[in-house]
């Protein structure tokens, strides 16, 4: 997963300043470099600005995505050790977590095929489709098996959605909604996993989803305020 994960800030840094205006740009950067230090939600998760702007200026930085964990940062594709052992609770959890990534993917793919992106939300979904790939890798390696198929409840809830899509603004419209989930989802599962790898795991990935749902409000236009909420909270999450 680290492995896989090393180009994630850049690929954000495209998807958040990579347009035309460059009054927008500057606006944005000169946003989160004012706040500093400050801690804020960032889609559905709170995130260090600091380490935003950071990565919204990231030049040849090292992108190690799963913290202290066994695996290491030169680890090649697959899984870099064998399963962490953990409870049949935190088990559940992860297999659950890996369907809804693969559930993701294939949203992804469905709203590619329709064909009502523009180039540049196209290249972002193709991006963030991959990086839900690496998350069910990453979710794999922890229970030593196949991730298994994607959520079959949660795609035949987003499918037609998708596929009824008249513009490009309903499409993202979708995919802002599974990446609100999908952060969710990891928020609600931190409070009830107990083995430290997993819960890791799951810290690691929640940003990303979060930064993705930023990066889809932005194409719709939306105001700060209607995706950066005060607090991070489990509403929305999707559930077994």
């Amino acid at each position: 997963h680290r492995h896989a994960m090393t180009t994630v800030h850049r690929d954000l840094e495209v998807a958040h300043f990579g347009v035309a205006d460059p009054e927008r740009v500057a606006s944005r950067r000169g946003f989160l470099t004012r706040l500093g230090g400050v801690a804020v939600a960032f889609g559905a998760s709170t995130v260090s600005v600091g380490a935003m702007a950071a990565a919204a200026g990231a030049q040849g930085m090292d992108n190690d995505m799963m913290g202290n964990g066994s695996a290491g940062a030169d680890a090649g594709p697959g899984c870099a050790s064998g399963p962490v052992e953990m409870t049949a609770s935190d088990e559940t959890i992860v297999r659950f977590a890996a369907s809804v990534e693969l559930a993701a993917v294939a949203a992804y793919e469905l709203g590619i095929e329709g064909r009502r992106l523009d180039s540049a939300a196209t290249q972002s979904a193709r991006v963030f489709a991959g990086h839900h790939a690496d998350h069910a890798e990453a979710l794999r390696c922890l229970v030593g098996d196949a991730p298994g198929d994607p959520n079959a409840a949660l795609v035949a809830a987003l499918a037609p959605q998708i596929e009824g899509a008249t513009s490009e603004a309903e499409v993202v419209a979708v995919f802002r909604s599974i990446e609100a989930g999908a952060a969710a989802t990891y928020f609600a599962a931190l409070g009830e996993l107990a083995t430290p790898a997993v819960a890791g795991a799951a810290s690691t990935i929640l940003p990303v989803e979060a930064q993705h749902e930023v990066v889809w409000a932005q194409v719709l236009g939306e105001p700060i305020t209607e995706y950066v909420p005060a607090f991070q909270q489990a509403e929305g999450a999707f559930t077994p």
